[in-house]
């Protein structure tokens, strides 16, 4: 069965940083026990296919405990060694497809040393994040590309989320959840219509218009497109602001979550929903994309009065509405690549901002 670090009611009463110790504890005794073999490179190992390595995969997930049946043995990648292997696939952030293509043979090989010390690593960082007692708040936890409700201590909803890629990456904060906006405009912010959307616009100003963009002067005054002349401006020559009106094109969807802070940083819905498929989702230019909002929204807004189908009657008026909070949530951007959830499951991220040395 899947390694468990604890069992029943022990494991849920456990804080997390508590859990994240005694998962330590027995990923030192595997690593002192020699860890667990290598993988070699090779093709991609697809289900029902023969290939000699299987032996040492299952071997390999046996020592972990994503195998069950430890003591048999594999002639072919079956349907038990698939289980197995979606289950460590699960664990480790990656697609649960069961195929072991180059993805899931490096986290195979990532030895038990390796994962030690990334169990020591966010033991202090757990630490860090739930040391101030919260009854209530959210966590954006970056490296798993989820966000956690809790409420009462206690989790309440998990949602899917993207993050911001390598060159613009979501920053580490605490702040406020203060309001809900249904259906938002988007102002953009100047470095991107100016150095992403302009190109396009200069090649056909039709682009704004389809996209649903309102042109503003500096004195706030709307601006027709046809009016400017687009090729005399560029990155250090803008003098506009563009605004994204309410719509299925919307950059931010049909909600978005406000949290003021320094870093301009929100979570929003988004058009590009096919991003939320994909195992590793660093996409954005910093702020956090949710795949479900509507659920998010009202398990958010459910102390409001608002349900899934009160929202989603106000999204359907298409007019922008603000729901502010009675009750401010706290909100928690962490980097977190290891966690242990109240089951005991132990869980690895990639490091996608390089910020576990070693």
């Amino acid at each position: 069965m899947l390694f468990l670090v604890l069992t029943g009611h022990a494991a849920a009463d456990s804080a997390p940083h508590e859990r994240l110790q005694d998962a330590l504890l027995r990923y030192e005794e595997i690593a002192a026990a020699g860890g667990w073999p290598v993988t070699p490179d090779g093709p991609t190992m697809e289900p029902g296919t023969a290939d000699p390595r299987i032996e040492v995969v299952a071997r390999r997930l046996a020592i972990s405990g994503d195998l069950e049946n430890a003591g048999r043995e594999f002639d072919t990648y079956d349907e038990e060694l698939q289980s197995a292997v979606r289950r460590f696939q699960a664990r480790h952030g990656l697609e649960q497809d069961a195929r072991i293509g180059k993805q899931t043979l490096r986290a195979l090989n990532v030895s038990a040393a390796q994962r030690v010390e990334q169990l020591r690593r966010n033991i202090e960082r757990t630490r860090q994040v739930f040391s101030t007692p919260r009854a209530d708040f959210l966590l954006v936890n970056i490296p798993a590309f989820t966000v956690t409700l809790f409420r009462e201590g206690v989790e309440r909803s998990r949602t899917r989320v993207v993050v911001g890629d390598d060159d613009t990456q979501t920053p580490l904060f605490e702040a406020q959840l203060r309001s809900v906006v249904l259906n938002p405009t988007w102002t953009v912010p100047r470095t991107i219509a100016s150095e992403e959307l302009l190109p396009k616009i200069q090649v056909d100003v039709g682009y704004l218009t389809r996209n649903g963009y309102d042109v503003v002067d500096r004195d706030g005054n709307r601006v027709k497109p046809a009016d400017i002349e687009w090729a005399d401006l560029h990155a250090n020559h803008f003098p506009y602001t563009l605004i994204q009106r309410p719509g299925p094109l919307n950059e931010l969807g049909r909600i978005k979550f406000l949290f003021p802070n320094d870093y301009g940083v929100c979570m929003h819905d988004t058009p590009k929903k096919l991003l939320f498929a994909r195992d590793s989702r660093a996409f954005s230019h910093g702020c956090v994309r949710v795949e479900d909002p509507v659920d998010f929204a009202a398990h958010l807004l459910g102390p409001e009065g608002w349900t899934r189908d009160r929202i989603a009657a106000q999204l359907d008026t298409g007019e922008t509405h603000t729901i502010a909070l009675t009750n401010p949530l706290p909100v928690v951007l962490a980097y977190l690549t290891a966690d242990v959830d109240a089951d005991g499951t132990v869980y690895f991220y990639r490091d996608i901002y390089g910020r576990d040395p070693g």
